[in-house]
């Protein structure tokens, strides 16, 4: 009886134990499920709002280039009548339909206005004077550069922005003639970008006068600045910048197999797909060990040779050249003889830790064979430098290596340099050449034999 009782309760502890990695699994699946569901979901969010933030990028600083045409003529003929003014502003107002009125302001005191009618109160307003408009006029004055204000309410109805742009007579900027100013309608940009028109979005924008993240919200719902899930886009304007946030308003609905999943739980399911995990990172252990060097960890031979060969296809494409250094460790076959080849396998271990942490980030170090490895540097375009990386490389790899208690051993190292294209254009020259100049060195040290 108690044979019995103890194995149903194995029984049972399996049967539970079963049941909570399907449970588990089919959670794990769920929550990969909706991670998935959010990525698309933000992925479409910021394409969407990337489009509306390009497109009120490009209308604002469209209209704001639009100015600098009055600019240059004023800076030219400081003393610009009315009737030239009025041309020149009918001209940029029939270029856009967002800007609503184009004024000059000489020593800061507003001189031309078009359209006049509806503006005359505007005439002869001292901008020193003014509270609320000196301290954007001071700013474009200081930067010389044109600063955008708003959006503000405006005397004749509605919003706008106002865009300022100090004119100096000459190019040290030292003589300062005053403003152009241009307002341009909120409406009118935010219809033209799409932002009226947000489909499924929700937006928001902030950075009131350009003060980017620091400003004010001056349009839709403050709380997306402070949402996790919204996305914010920066746009740039000639002297600061506005921040634009959005999210999408439609709840996130999980598909019908993730429902099913869940309920049912689809035990074969998850089991076949433990065992193909299991088979893929099987595989994949075993495409590891055939393209790495079981004693170093580094890339073997045959991983360098498939790697080289895409390298030079992709660099003849870019016409970019990279540097290929051969090393070679000399007196190692001592080590084996001496102290067995657990200690050699120890060394070469060492070894290609050091030329690994010497090697610049974009870089792949490779034992060929033996004593030997190879380093390309992808980003080394000049043999100085291939050639001081080399040098850094034997002062690593000559410093004693420890095989244990008061056991240090040396071993000299040996490196030869080749650059693509110049030197060859495949990798068998390239190592020719490397190996050469490897050889050269070894003879110029008095030591020919290797």
């Amino acid at each position: 009886m108690k044979q019995i009782t103890d194995s149903r309760i194995f029984i049972a502890g399996v049967s539970i134990l079963f049941f909570l990695m399907l449970v588990g699994g089919t959670e794990y699946l769920v929550s990969l499920d909706k991670g998935r569901l959010q990525a698309r979901e933000k992925e479409a969010v910021i394409k969407e709002a990337g489009r509306v933030r390009n497109l009120l990028e490009s209308e604002v600083n469209t209209t704001l280039n639009l100015i600098l045409g009055l600019v240059i003529y004023v800076a030219s003929k400081p003393d610009v009548d009315r009737d030239a003014f009025e041309s020149i502003a009918q001209l940029l107002i029939r270029r856009t339909p967002h800007i609503r009125n184009i004024a000059l302001a000489k020593d800061n005191v507003i001189t031309h206005m078009y359209p006049l009618e509806g503006n005359e109160a505007a005439l002869g307003l001292r901008y020193q004077e003014n509270p609320l408009q000196w301290p954007m006029v001071y700013r474009a004055i200081e930067t010389r550069r044109t600063v955008v204000a708003g959006p503000v309410d405006l005397v004749q109805g509605g919003r706008g922005f106002i865009s300022r742009s100090p004119i100096f007579f000459s190019e040290g900027g030292r003589s300062y003639w005053g403003l152009a100013s241009m307002v341009m309608d909120v409406d009118s940009l935010y219809a033209a970008s799409g932002l009226m028109d947000a489909g499924s979005l929700r937006y928001a924008l902030k950075g009131k006068d350009g003060a980017g993240t620091q400003g004010e919200v001056f349009y839709g719902d403050p709380t997306l600045f402070s949402d996790e899930a919204a996305v914010r886009l920066p746009i740039t304007l000639p002297v600061g910048s506005w921040v634009l946030a959005a999210k999408s308003h439609r709840r996130m609905a999980f598909n019908k197999s993730v429902a099913i999943l869940r309920a049912a739980g689809f035990g074969l399911a998850v089991v076949i797909s433990g065992m193909l995990f299991a088979l893929l990172g099987s595989l994949r252990r075993i495409r590891y060990l055939a393209l790495h060097d079981p004693i170093t960890e580094l890339p073997n031979i045959r991983y360098f040779e498939a790697y080289i060969k895409q390298l030079i296809t992709v660099k003849l494409y870019k016409d970019e050249p990279f540097a290929l250094i051969y090393v070679g460790l000399d007196r190692f076959k001592s080590i084996n003889e001496v102290f067995g080849h657990k200690a050699g396998d120890r060394v070469l271990s060492d070894a290609a830790k050091r030329l690994a942490a010497v090697v610049p980030e974009r870089a792949q170090v490779c034992r060929m064979a033996g004593d030997e490895f190879v380093v390309v540097l992808e980003t080394v375009q000049e043999r100085e430098e291939a050639e001081a990386r080399a040098e850094e490389m034997v002062q690593a790899l000559v410093k004693p290596y420890s095989l244990g208690a008061n056991n240090p051993v040396s071993l000299d190292a040996y490196v030869g340099v080749s650059l693509f294209p110049g030197q060859g254009v495949t990798s068998e020259i390239l190592i020719r050449e490397a190996d050469l100049d490897l050889a050269r060195r070894k003879g110029d040290r008095g030591d020919l034999s290797r």
